[in-house]
């Protein structure tokens, strides 16, 4: 179905909530603004003033940095595919909530997830699919806050009755292990190409960094999903047989220099590696954007080679077609759940103005309550 069809014709609509990311010049700096005036994703003393200062300094520095992988962020086209083939799949795999209609929704730039309600608004069913996998206030939360304001402040309340919000997917085994086929195959190919025994290679888990306060004080469980992300993906690989190390850091600390953030960093694993060659996985994107092509590819790489012979990364999940299955299968179980929503419950000292307010308008319930796809997360795909 294209995406211009009427949408009188959709019944079931699925976003994919994404944070997006500019698609020229003129959209670094608004989208940097935003991103820096977002209280959820970092808290700033004057938060529009020094959110404004922050993204103008920032700007030229983010324009150079995607001159270096020569384009702009390449996330929405890789998510328009992923969206076109998902509707694809759901429309011959469940013909009963069809026709269905996959887009992306994002929260700095456009296609915003409102703009995309609004649009289709006459769809039967609304379904927001979190593309991060592990939740966080900065990132899901942020994104499903968004989408709450926006939806609150519509004056046609049959909304609430028609949305609901696929969170939270990390503890799956499809997921687990789709990452760990990703993995091996990279693996593989370096110990073929460089003639590397499995002990010289060390596996470097690298995921989005927070503000350390985020998680030991306020509560945030990001850092532990992670962590038990990394520890389930290994426990595969190793019952596959390979024997390597395998080692958790965090990247992409931006805001003020006196904040403190998860810990190690990813070029303080880097430094400390005695192996031959390191592979990255970007374990907590599913889509490539900056933060993949430029800060692991470049700028980690560059640190790499001055302690290691060869430096990989494993690809993003992008077009792969198990993670097409994936996440046709997570809208297909939620569909079968009733439309159940279920994000994970606030933060135990939450700061945040519209945390409550969110979950109690998407109808969430606790998580320890899943009581419909219980067998999906430890099932074994195929």
């Amino acid at each position: 179905m294209s995406h211009n069809e009427s949408n009188s014709s959709v019944k079931t609509l699925v976003i994919l909530l994404n944070m997006g990311g500019p698609q020229n010049k003129d959209e670094i700096h608004p989208y940097l603004k935003e991103l820096f005036q977002d209280r959820e994703l970092l808290k700033l003393p004057f938060q529009k003033i020094l959110g404004r200062i922050i993204a103008w300094r920032r700007t030229p520095k983010i324009q150079e940095r995607y001159e270096e992988i020569g384009q702009y962020s390449p996330t929405k086209k890789i998510m328009d595919e992923q969206c076109a083939e998902i509707t694809k799949k759901l429309d011959v795999e469940r013909p009963q909530s069809a026709p269905h209609l996959c887009l992306s929704g994002f929260r700095y730039c456009s296609p915003r997830t409102g703009e995309m309600i609004k649009k289709h608004k006459n769809a039967e069913k609304i379904i927001l699919f979190s593309q991060y996998p592990q939740h966080s206030c900065a990132t899901s939360g942020s994104s499903l806050c968004d989408a709450y304001r926006w939806l609150d402040k519509e004056t046609d309340k049959s909304f609430q009755n028609r949305i609901s919000v696929i969170d939270q997917w990390w503890d799956r085994n499809d997921y687990s292990e789709l990452w760990a086929m990703l993995i091996k195959k990279k693996f593989e190919e370096m110990k073929a190409s460089h003639g590397l025994k499995d002990e010289e290679i060390r596996i470097i888990y690298s995921a989005h960094s927070l503000p350390e306060s985020y998680c030991l004080e306020k509560g945030d469980k990001y850092n532990e999903e992670i962590t038990n992300s990394m520890e389930r993906i290994e426990k595969i690989l190793l019952s596959w047989g390979l024997k390597h190390e395998g080692a958790l850091a965090w990247q992409s600390k931006v805001g003020p220099q006196r904040t403190k953030w998860l810990t190690p960093s990813t070029p303080s694993v880097i430094a400390e590696t005695k192996q031959k060659a390191i592979l990255m996985v970007p374990i907590a994107f599913t889509t490539d954007h900056i933060e993949t092509l430029d800060e692991i590819d470049i700028e980690f790489r560059g640190y790499a080679d001055e302690v290691v012979d060869h430096f990989e990364r494993v690809d993003c999940f992008n077009m792969e077609e198990k993670f097409i299955d994936l996440c046709t299968r997570l809208i297909t179980e939620h569909i079968e759940s009733d439309y159940k929503s279920c994000i994970r419950p606030t933060c135990i000292n939450c700061e945040g103005t519209d945390c409550a307010s969110m979950r109690k308008y998407f109808q969430s319930y606790p998580i320890s309550q899943r009581d419909l796809t219980s067998n999906s997360h430890e099932k074994v795909s195929a």
